[in-house]
């Protein structure tokens, strides 16, 4: 059940003024403890007029997934009909890793960790 700031604002004043956990409250309040939670910061948040920060629920926006090209041993590099910097390439163990200019160095260390974690 998706409810409005406002009825998430009424909740938190209930809560805060019953005395009882958050675990308790949410329970019987029928949403989730993590939820309410997260709405007394959000709340207070725009109070002070911060930003907001991302739900913790189910229908928060998902990040775009980035992928990456990956290239066996004895292929060539994927080509572009644009001249671009030569990309720097990584060999851990037989894999290697073409970096271009921007690269993601989020999923670069996720790749990076997972290929060392190989037997």
């Amino acid at each position: 059940m998706r409810m409005s700031a406002a009825k998430w604002s009424e909740l938190v004043s209930a809560w805060e003024a019953s005395g009882q956990t958050a675990r308790s409250f949410a329970g019987e309040q029928g949403v989730s403890e993590a939820s309410l939670r997260w709405w007394k910061g959000e709340l207070g948040r725009r109070n002070r007029r911060e930003p907001p920060r991302r739900s913790p629920g189910p229908g928060r926006n998902r990040a775009p997934v980035v992928l990456a090209k990956v290239v066996r041993e004895g292929e060539k590099p994927p080509s572009s009909t644009e001249p671009t910097p030569s990309p720097v390439v990584i060999c851990i163990g037989p894999a290697r890793i073409f970096v271009e200019r921007d690269f993601d160095a989020r999923l670069l260390r996720a790749i990076v960790h997972a290929l060392g974690e190989q037997p």
